[in-house]
C-alpha cells in the first residue's frame, strides 16, 4: 500500500460501548459542554484524522436513563468542532425522510461556508420512534419507500446546489418533490455561491443493501460501510466500484467502521475493554442483538453456533439496517462463533470490533486496503474522548512511521475531498 489512509473519527457522544457513559472519571453531562467537543476536535486533528463524523436520529436514540446516546443535534456540536480546528472536516448524518431537499441545501451550504468548506453530509433514510409523528408520518415507511424518497431527494438537492453554483434557475419536477425557483430567488448569498466550484458539501452514504450501494454509486463520494469480514467487504466494495463505473462516476471511497479498544499492549487493551464493557446496562447488548434480528430471546441458546441460531430464529426486523445484520451474521459464520462469543463482538453494533495493540491494528488496516476492501476507515472509539486520545497516543505514531497519514502540511479534509472527487 502506497497512499495514506482516509480516517474519520465517529464521535458517538460518550463512546460506542454501551457502558461508556459510566467509564471511570466520566461525567454524565459532559457531552453537553462545549469543551468536550473542543477536546475531541483538537485530539482528532492532532491525530491526523480527516474528519469528525456524528451519527444522528431525529430524536433520542435510546432511553437516556439506560444508555444516553446521540443527545446533541450534530450540526450544533460540529459548529464547535469547526471553530476549534483549521483542517479537520466535519460530517453530519441527515435523514432524507425528515427534511426537504431545497431547505436542506440552503442550510448545508451555510454550514459549509461557516466551516471553511470542510463539510460533508451522510445520507440516511431512517425515521423511527417519536420522530414519525413529529414529521407527519402515520406509520413507519417501508424500506422501498424510504429509498425511493432518498433517491429523488438527493437528485433534487444536487440540482439546487448546481443551480446556486451556476447562477441559474432551479427546476425539479419529480414524483415526490417539485419546485421552480428563479435564480434571483434561490436564497443563497453570492459569497457562498463563489465557494461552490470546488467545495460543494461532500456526500457520504451509509446504506449496505444493494439499493443502498446503488444510491451510493449514483451520488456519493464516500461510503461508511458496515463490514466485519475482509473477503465479504472486498466483494461489496468491488460491487460498489462496478456500479459507479457503469454510471461513469468515480468510485466512492469505501470506509468500513471499526469499533476500537486500543492499548499499548494486547493485555492493556483487554483490560480497557472489560473495564468499560462490564458497565453496560444489564441485558442491553442481548436485547439489542435480538431486536436487530427479530429473535425471541427466550428461545435463544447462547452456547449454540450463532450462524444456526440466527437462521433458525430470525424474524423480519424491517427497521434494522440490512448492512449491520449481514455484517454481524457474517462475522459469526466466519469465526464459527457461538451466540455467547458473538455477543462480545456485537458490542461493535455491526462494525468489526478490535481489541488490541496499535501495531496489530495498523497491520489489519493495511491488509484490508491491500485486499481492496477499504480505502480507509470510520473509527468508533469505546469511550470519548478517552478512546480518541488513546488512538492519538498509540496508533498515530505507528501510522506516521509507516507513511500512512497525510502530510501535516496539507489539509487532510481537502486531500480527502480531492481523493473522493478524483
Amino acid at each position: 500500500m502506497t497512499r495514506p489512509l482516509v480516517l474519520g473519527a465517529n464521535v458517538y457522544d460518550y463512546g460506542t460501548d454501551a457502558g461508556a457513559w459510566r467509564a471511570p472519571g466520566e461525567s454524565a453531562l459532559r457531552v453537553f459542554e462545549a469543551e468536550f467537543w473542543r477536546d475531541a476536535a483538537r485530539t482528532a486533528e492532532d491525530a491526523g484524522m480527516h474528519a469528525i463524523f456524528l451519527a444522528d436520529t431525529p430524536g433520542l436514540a435510546s432511553n437516556p436513563a439506560i444508555r444516553p446516546s446521540r443527545l446533541n443535534e450534530p450540526l450544533a456540536a460540529l459548529s464547535t468542532v469547526a471553530a476549534e480546528t483549521e483542517h479537520l472536516g466535519i460530517i453530519s448524518t441527515v435523514s432524507t425522510s425528515t427534511n426537504d431537499p431545497v431547505e436542506l441545501a440552503r442550510r448545508l451550504l451555510t454550514v459549509s461556508a461557516f466551516s471553511g468548506s470542510r463539510f460533508g453530509w451522510n445520507v440516511v433514510t431512517g425515521v423511527t420512534g417519536p420522530a414519525l409523528t413529529d414529521f407527519g408520518y402515520t406509520e413507519e415507511p417501508g424500506r422501498e419507500d424510504r429509498y425511493a424518497r432518498a433517491e429523488e431527494f438527493v437528485a433534487a438537492y444536487s440540482a439546487f446546489v448546481d443551480a446556486v453554483r451556476d447562477d441559474t434557475d432551479y427546476v425539479h419536477d419529480g414524483d415526490l418533490f417539485g419546485a421552480s425557483i428563479p435564480r434571483s430567488e434561490l436564497g443563497v448569498d453570492p459569497a457562498i455561491r463563489a465557494l461552490l466550484p470546488d467545495v460543494a458539501p461532500l456526500i457520504v452514504q451509509a446504506g449496505g443493501s444493494p439499493r443502498g450501494r446503488q444510491l451510493a454509486a449514483e451520488s456519493a463520494e464516500a461510503v461508511f460501510a458496515a463490514e466485519t469480514v475482509k473477503e465479504t467487504a472486498a466483494e461489496n466494495a468491488a460491487d460498489l466500484r462496478r456500479r459507479a463505473a457503469e454510471l461513469g462516476r468515480p468510485a466512492p471511497l469505501v470506509l468500513p467502521g471499526i469499533h476500537l479498544v486500543v492499548g499499548s499492549t494486547e493485555e492493556e487493551a483487554e483490560r480497557r475493554f472489560q473495564t468499560i464493557h462490564e458497565r453496560s446496562p444489564e441485558g442491553y447488548v442481548l436485547k439489542r442483538f435480538t431486536g436487530m434480528f427479530g429473535i425471541d430471546a427466550s428461545r435463544l441458546d447462547l452456547d449454540a453456533p450463532a450462524e444456526g441460531e440466527i437462521q433458525r430464529l430470525s424474524g423480519d426486523p424491517s427497521a434494522a439496517p440490512i448492512g449491520f445484520r449481514k455484517a454481524i451474521a457474517a462475522y459469526g459464520a466466519a469465526g464459527n462463533l457461538t451466540v455467547r462469543e458473538l455477543l462480545r463482538y456485537f458490542a461493535g453494533f455491526g462494525h468489526q470490533l478490535f481489541v488490541g495493540s496499535p501495531e496489530r491494528l495498523v497491520d489489519i488496516m493495511t491488509d484490508w486496503v491491500d485486499a481492496g476492501a477499504a480505502d480507509g476507515f470510520n473509527l468508533l472509539f469505546d469511550t470519548n474522548p478517552w478512546g480518541l486520545r488513546e488512538f492519538a497516543e498509540h496508533v498515530t505514531p505507528v501510522l506516521r512511521s509507516r507513511g500512512l497519514l497525510a502530510d501535516p502540511g496539507d489539509s487532510p479534509f481537502t486531500a480527502f475531498m480531492r481523493e473522493a472527487r478524483r
